[in-house]
């Protein structure tokens, strides 16, 4: 072995060393500094609810398993409240996996140079992503899902190489690494549980080349006792903490609403955009799929031909297979189209096209074909690279010696959901108005950063106000009692995500006395939050004074134009003087 590694140590092997330690020096220091995304911001407030005594999904309403949380209130006292440094856990913890990845096709007799170059594209996809999808609880449950893997091919190995053996010893080994990897499996499983779909897969690939019904049952009690000690120690640490009955009570009564919503996202237009953002990675699908299925078939073949054992290498390329189908399964099957959910399956498709590339070298040059494919491929992937662009090249020194500002995180931002600058003179101003808790409510999603900005908790329990009016509307009276039994005293609101275009959001009003664009309603009366009077205006947020009664919560929570508002008075008071027009019965 030590020979073999060494004739795989080539001059292309340096090149490729140098390329992907050049990757890392341009992109790393790009990295830590762009902004956190809000679901993460939202995960540390409720982290750091929990620390301090408050209760999960009482406190703040939550529709997603708590492990995420665990996570950040495990790594929060470590680290502190950084955004520079949850990114460089991010980037730990995202290097394990492709560690894994990069490994996983070894036995293939992969050489040094191929899985440097796999690392490298590994790295080059994520790198290439947009801040929605960093620090994600889909890209994160891929390190030990990826564990997981590793385990279940040794335990393969193990059960094809002692055959024979029946005794005590290697059945308690089967059992222990099983429960090992159950853990492992349960562990994913409480940050997202959707890791169920590709484990089942990979399971079943695996009975499928055991063919040992005694180890098989050894093995499934071992797997499944190592996921419920782990399932029951979190639902005691819910239970004693108080959270267990809100828990119970979101994924009953919440969560089938928020599940089903995921229909309405699912369209074309959203999935053409999806696919934009996804350009050139998401063309890699269209060759692994086949690739796995091509894989899964012929092993099928062999197996029901009853012929030996298969070799290490094509049961690696079984299992790896089936983990990728699953996973990409359940990210289209069961989940939102949001752009952090994809990732994982993209990764899975980097290493299942270069391991075949690279067993296909082995046998026989590439064709015409492969070659201009490949070729054109990286020449995409080179000519959309965000890091690759002048305007980002030019920050790498700021990005290296400085820690990062709101002006900084305005600039390496891949996906503009919040305007930062401004975002920062709505904070300035609030905090010149020495809110306390549970004083300020921010309306839209994208105002998030303003609660640990200031140090302050939010008005209510839904922290993610505007998503949960759409998510889940048949509590929308639940929802704005929460509101109206909150002591808020500002609001702040997101033209932008609340319904009006960039350039409407962001117009100025002739009238110097109006703080507002010309298209805000101003004339609507009784509509929360649209009918606050507005103390201060920032681009596209607008602070509101609370004045009471709040009013009610107008359609779906998005706010309609000045116009619309008229019309809408017009037809009512024509439908009003047709009524007063009609003779009463009797006079």
């Amino acid at each position: 072995m030590g020979d073999q590694s060494g004739k795989q140590i080539t001059g292309f092997t340096w090149v490729s060393a140098l390329v992907f330690v050049a990757l890392l020096v341009l992109c790393v220091p790009l990295f830590i500094r762009m902004p956190l995304a809000t679901d993460v911001v939202f995960y540390d407030l409720q982290a750091e609810t929990a620390l301090k005594g408050g209760t999960l999904y009482k406190d703040i309403f939550e529709t997603n398993m708590p492990g995420i949380i665990w996570l950040h209130m495990l790594i929060r006292p470590l680290i502190g409240m950084s955004s520079d440094a949850l990114r460089i856990v991010d980037l730990i913890i995202f290097s394990g996996s492709v560690l894994l990845l990069m490994c996983w096709d070894r036995r293939n007799q992969n050489s040094v140079s191929v899985m440097l170059w796999i690392g490298i594209t590994l790295f080059a996809f994520y790198f290439s992503l947009s801040e929605w999808c960093h620090f994600q609880r889909d890209t994160l449950i891929l390190l030990p899902a990826l564990t997981a893997l590793w385990l279940r091919r040794k335990q393969v190995d193990r059960i094809l190489e002692n055959q024979q053996a029946v005794s005590e010893t290697a059945q308690s080994s089967v059992w222990g690494w099983a429960f090992l990897e159950g853990l492992c499996w349960a562990t994913a499983f409480w940050i997202k549980p959707f890791v169920a779909v590709p484990a089942l897969c990979v399971w079943f690939g695996s009975w499928f080349l055991m063919r040992q019904p005694r180890k098989l049952l050894v093995d499934l009690s071992g797997l499944l006792l190592g996921g419920l000690v782990l399932g029951a120690v979190g639902i005691i640490w819910l239970w004693q903490t108080g959270a267990w009955p809100w828990f119970y009570e979101t994924f009953t009564e919440w969560n089938p609403e928020y599940v089903e919503s995921r229909k309405t996202g699912w369209n074309t237009l959203r999935f053409a955009q999806f696919l934009y953002r996804f350009y050139p990675w998401f063309l890699l699908q269209l060759i692994a799929v086949p690739l796995a299925l091509s894989t899964v078939w012929q092993c099928g073949k062999q197996w029901k031909q009853r012929r030996s054992t298969m070799q290490t290498g094509q049961r690696d390329s079984l299992l790896l297979s089936l983990m990728y189908l699953g996973w990409l399964f359940q990210s289209y099957a069961f989940q939102h189209l949001f752009d952090y959910v994809h990732p994982p399956s993209h990764l899975l498709a980097i290493v299942l096209t270069g391991s075949y590339l690279a067993r296909r070298v082995q046998i026989k040059p590439l064709n015409l074909v492969w070659k201009t494919g490949m070729v054109l491929f990286v020449s995409m992937v080179v000519l959309t690279f965000p890091n690759f662009k002048p305007d980002r090249i030019r920050l790498w020194q700021t990005c290296v010696f400085h820690s990062s500002d709101l002006q900084l995180k305005a600039k390496l931002a891949l996906m503009v959901q919040v305007d930062w600058e401004d975002l920062a003179a709505v904070r300035d101003f609030l905090a010149a108005q020495n809110l306390k808790d549970h004083e300020l409510h921010c309306y839209n999603t994208t105002l998030i950063y303003l609660y640990p900005e200031l140090s302050i908790a939010p008005a209510t329990r839904f922290v993610f106000f505007d998503s949960t009016l759409i998510f889940c509307p048949s509590h929308r009276e639940e929802i704005l009692e929460s509101v109206k039994t909150s002591p808020q005293k500002m609001i702040v609101t997101d033209l932008l995500e609340s319904g009006f275009d960039r350039k409407t959001a962001l117009a100025i009003s002739q009238n110097s006395d109006q703080l507002t664009p010309p298209a805000y309603p101003v004339s609507l009366k009784g509509a929360y939050p649209w009918s606050q009077p507005v103390v201060f205006r920032a681009g596209r947020y607008l602070v509101h004074q609370v004045n009471r009664p709040l009013g009610d919560i107008f359609g779906r929570g998005f706010i309609p134009t000045e116009e619309q508002v008229q019309a809408f008075a017009r037809r009512q008071k024509s439908k009003q003087e047709k009524r007063d027009s009609v003779p009463t019965p009797g006079k």
